[in-house]
Parts: C-alpha cells; structure tokens; sequence
C-alpha cells in the first residue's frame, strides 16, 4: 500500500492524494466529479520495467500531461471514459482500455467507487514486439477468451500475490511474459503478428488456450489440444515440461479449477458439475478433487456457505 485517504480529514484527502500520485505515479491535473467524501486508495507493485497498480478512487476527472507510457487498465467496477482530441473511448466494467499518454487522454473515473487494475508499460520493449497505433487505443478490449483472458488472470494474480514476492529474475521473466500477452492482445485487435520474446513461450500460450477452450469437451484428449494449439503432442509436453506440468496434468488442474469456481459460484449439483468437466463418476471425482484442494467437493460447498 502506497496511500490511502482512510482516516483523514476530508478537508486533507483530496490534496494529499493528488501531492503524492503528481510525485510518484504521474502528473495530473484533477478534479472531484461529484460532492461526495473523496476517498483514494493505492496498491503499487513493479515487474522490471512496468509498474501494477490496484486503485479505488471515488469519481474524480483527471488531465494527465504528455508522456511515453502507456496505460492497459481493468475496470472491475463502474466505467473509464478516456478523451482524445478526436474521439471518445468508454470501457465499462469487465474490459480492458489502452491509454496513449503521448496523446495525453482526460481520464474520467465514474463510481459510485471506481476499481481497476492498472499497467504503466514501457514503449521501447512493446513497440519491439508490436507497432503501436490508435487502433489499439479507439476502443474497450473484451476480455472474453484467448490472451486477453490469460492477461486479465496474470494482472490478478500479480495483484493478488504482490510482485515483491517473486524473486529478481521472475520478475524479469514475468516482465517478458505480460509484455507478450500483452502485444497478442493488441496484434488480435489491429490484425498483426507480434514478434514475440520467446516462440517457445507463444506455443504454451496457445496450448494454454487449446486447454481452455476444450475444458468441457468430453472427447478432448491429449492428441485434440495439441492439435488445436498447431503443435505434435510429442512437442507440447516437451514444453509443458519446463514449466514442470504435462497436457495431461494441465487439463485436469484448469478442470478441477473450474469444477471448484462453480462449486463455489452456483447451486448445481456436484455431479452436474463433475458430469460437465468430464468425470462420469462422483466417486472419482471427489476424490480426484480432494487430492488438488484438500478437501471434498461436498466440504468445498458447505465451507462457502458457512462464510
């Protein structure tokens, strides 16, 4: 934690919060939108060159001045709307939005509570990998499968475990793998190739893919995945095994992750569930989960709704 307004006298907040992001995030010109009490808090982690930020700020307008960075954000809450001299771009919750600061954009936060999940990416080493263009930043980026959904679940787990947590040289690598995702994202919306850091990583990438997309295919196999990821299988657990997994490993923990989000999210049956993610038996299934979480499905139901 950065800063936080929690506690102060409102006479203070808005004014010291503005003092500190002008001297450790960004020169801004801002205002309150609304009359309510101002409240700002910030979270603030750093791979190698980019920083991570997790903010919550009531409604405020923001004039940022010129820069080279570049600005991908997540709104978990409530919508961004970004001004350009020639056009208007409003993500709502739920997409990603790329801000140019050389274009210097006005950022609106509208609330009641605005959330978000923020990247400052260096220029240099994503123009490397792909041309930057307004094409990128004309429009909210869905964060519905492929990389934008494999780069929504690195920012929140970073957020969620704190960069400082990892050693220097994973965060360096870390560094190289958001950037990558990153310009697959951006390459999807402008129709380009990006020149990876790794091919090797681009291929787990899209094995990575391959998995999610099949994960309630009840004929998926090792052979289908590979396939789908355009790699022989011989080559995908090749690979797989650097990162010490397997496609078969892989597949069976991203099912067992999803079997328990729905566990967790809904009141179906455990055997609808473990039906759906490829389990024929509730027998195999509760144990198989069991092994992954310590617990059984049954328990995992009855402890979230004791919370």
């Amino acid at each position: 934690m950065i800063l936080t307004t929690a506690g102060m006298p409102q006479r203070d907040a808005f004014e010291y919060w503005h003092d500190v992001v002008c001297a450790k995030i960004a020169k801004n010109v801002t205002v309150p939108l609304d009359g309510h009490e101002f409240y700002a808090e910030y979270q603030r982690g750093a791979l190698a060159d980019i920083q991570i930020f997790d903010t919550k700020l009531t409604p405020i307008s923001m004039l940022s001045v010129e820069g080279d960075d570049l600005l991908l954000c997540l709104n978990l809450s409530s919508s961004l709307v970004l001004q350009y001299p020639d056009r208007e771009v409003v993500s709502q919750r739920g997409t990603l939005c790329l801000a140019d600061s050389r274009e210097a954009p006005a950022r609106h936060l509208l609330g009641p509570l605005h959330h978000s999940i923020s990247l400052f990416l260096p220029r240099m080493p994503l123009a490397q990998r792909i041309p930057i263009t307004k094409e990128h930043s004309k429009g909210p980026i869905s964060i519905e499968g492929g990389a934008a959904a494999l780069l929504i679940g690195t920012m929140r787990t970073l957020v969620a475990i704190g960069p400082s947590t990892l050693s220097a040289a994973a965060r360096i690598l870390e560094c190289e793998h958001v950037l990558d995702l990153v310009a697959l994202v951006l390459g999807n919306l402008s129709g380009e190739t990006p020149e990876l850091a790794s091919p090797n990583q681009l291929a787990i990438l899209k094995i990575r893919q391959a998995i999610e997309t099949q994960l309630t295919d009840l004929a998926a196999d090792r052979a289908s995945i590979a396939a789908a990821a355009g790699v022989s299988e011989r080559h995908a657990n090749r690979l797989l095994a650097r990162e010490g997994t397997s496609i078969t490993e892989l597949f069976r923990k991203r099912r067992l992750a999803k079997c328990r989000e729905a566990l967790e999210q809904s009141n179906r049956s455990i055997n609808d569930i473990a039906h759906e993610f490829g389990w024929a038996f509730a027998s195999n299934f509760a144990r198989d989960f069991r092994r992954e979480f310590g617990f059984t499905p049954r328990e995992a139901r009855y402890l979230i709704h004791e919370k």
